[in-house]
């Protein structure tokens, strides 16, 4: 008769073990992964994004080849699926994945058994930390918005080699457009050595004037042969961003169109950007998960035991009696701990200030950046270069019937060549600040704001909303902060 009523007894422990475990096994929120991160990066960019699931060796995405020429779009996708150092960015997902699944597991009972002696009956009890089924929760919430900050923080990281592999593929560009410039200086010199040749034959010039017209000329094939290296020494650098260093194929590069000149409102971009690039999302989940983290420290040092204890007894010889165990807040209630979770709120909510401020920085550097190259582009192209043009036509014929002295003929050419260089840059640099402006708006800058008005001279206060992320309010300068007369924003 007496198994039946210890199996009785033994029926609420066994009930009581699968909840927990039940409770320990289920309800943990899934952790972003892979996927997650390229479908936020392919919604900021406009186009699918594939990563892959593994490391291995140099492999290309679906979708991008070396044959038909490498454009700015195919060169990004092949970087986001082989660049080391993203790749090893993106291991934090795993951690972030562990330190979830752990967050949501329960401690596991404890057994404690004596071993019966004389005049001492036998004893063995089970318990268990009671606090955790009311702890787990907290935990688990600040370990989700952890793992949701480690996939904000790695769209990041994506959007950053995106600008860099972008800026890097210009420098491509650039480089090659260099080369071209080179040639056309080895031309325009070689022409006026001829001309000087000829008019020395013919008596009109000195040999010193000559000599002059020759030495430029091979100073010009110098430069060119020096400038020739630039090209592999861009695209090294490309290819280590790409992820593609140990393949030696030659890039065929197929530039897009450079970016025209467009009008936005950068107070607007940067609102949006403050709302929406992945690394503000990231310092709002750092406040998150520090506010969780601060309700622990005041929950967490408690510790309340449910214990089941069994020993010899009059019934049976296995008599089980419940029992309670828990914290006594006289000495430590955790008080180091709170002021730790504390600050790191603080902190965290200071760090969210501090992006803020630098994605203003950014928006409005990269916008007024890339203005200027346009506007510098537009003048040299409508008044410098035609001017330039004239000028060597005009000096080249002058020097041909002896007007003018082959210095005037030099001159202008490099004045030309200076022209063509300077286009060059300029077109690197529109490619360059593009890249810039869209990494610092966290998105793809498609269409320009419709009848957005031009910037005015002089500072342009922020959107009330802008101010409302930064805690601030408007016209009020923050602590520590004056401003001038002129009514500059701090």
């Amino acid at each position: 008769m007496k198994r039946p009523r210890l199996q009785t007894q033994l029926t609420p422990l066994v009930v009581l073990a699968c909840a927990l475990g039940s409770v320990g096994c289920h309800g943990t929120p899934v952790a972003p992964d892979r996927g997650t991160v390229a479908a936020r990066l392919g919604e900021r960019v406009g186009q699918p994004v594939a990563l892959p699931t593994t490391a291995g060796p140099v492999t290309l995405p679906p979708g991008a080849s070396f044959d038909d020429g490498v454009t700015e779009d195919e060169a990004v996708a092949i970087a986001l699926w082989n660049n080391a150092a993203f790749q090893e960015l993106l291991v934090d997902l795993g951690v972030a994945r562990g330190d979830l699944i752990q967050a949501g597991l329960l401690p596991n009972p404890e057994f404690v058994y004596y071993w019966p002696a004389a005049d001492k009956p036998l004893k063995y009890l089970l318990d268990f930390p009671i606090e955790s089924l009311w702890l787990r929760p907290i935990r688990v919430k600040a370990a989700k918005h952890d793992a949701d900050r480690a996939a904000h923080r790695l769209a990041q990281a994506g959007l950053d080699l995106m600008r860099d592999v972008r800026q890097a593929y210009a420098d491509v560009v650039l480089a090659g457009e260099r080369v071209r410039v080179a040639g056309e200086g080895v031309k325009l010199r070689g022409r006026i050595a001829e001309l000087a040749e000829i008019r020395l034959t013919a008596g009109d010039i000195s040999p010193q004037e000559a000599a002059t017209a020759r030495i430029d000329a091979l100073q010009a094939q110098q430069d060119a042969t020096r400038i020739a290296f630039d090209v592999p020494v861009a695209e090294e650098r490309l290819k280590n961003l790409m992820g593609v260093g140990p393949l030696r194929t030659p890039l065929a590069l197929d530039p897009a169109a450079v970016p025209a000149d467009q009008t936005f409102d950068p107070d607007a971009l940067a609102q949006d950007a403050m709302a929406t690039r992945p690394d503000a999302l990231a310092a709002a989940e750092l406040v998150a998960a520090a506010q969780a983290r601060v309700k622990f420290a005041k929950l967490g040092w408690v510790r309340f035991l449910g214990i089941l204890d069994a020993t010899s007894g009059r019934n049976t010889g296995h008599e089980f009696g419940p029992a309670l165990r828990f914290t006594v807040p006289i000495f430590n209630r955790n008080q180091g701990g709170i002021a730790r979770a504390d600050a790191e709120l603080e902190r965290a909510v200071r760090n969210q200030h501090t992006v803020a401020y630098q994605i203003i920085l950014d928006v409005q550097r990269s916008y007024l950046q890339y203005q200027q190259a346009c506007a510098e582009l537009a003048a040299l192209r409508t008044k410098v270069r035609p001017e330039v043009e004239a000028a060597i036509q005009r000096s080249q014929g002058a020097y041909r019937e002896g007007n003018v002295a082959i210095f005037i003929v030099l001159e202008t050419t490099r004045q030309l060549l200076d022209s063509y260089l300077r286009e060059a840059v300029l077109v690197a640099d529109l490619r360059r600040f593009w890249a810039e402006l869209e990494r610092s708006v966290g998105k793809r800058l498609g269409t320009p704001c419709p009848g957005g008005p031009p910037r005015p001279t002089g500072a342009v206060p922020l959107h009330a909303a802008c101010y409302a992320v930064l805690g601030l309010q408007r016209g009020t300068p923050p602590a520590g902060v004056t401003t001038t007369s002129t009514g500059a924003k701090p």
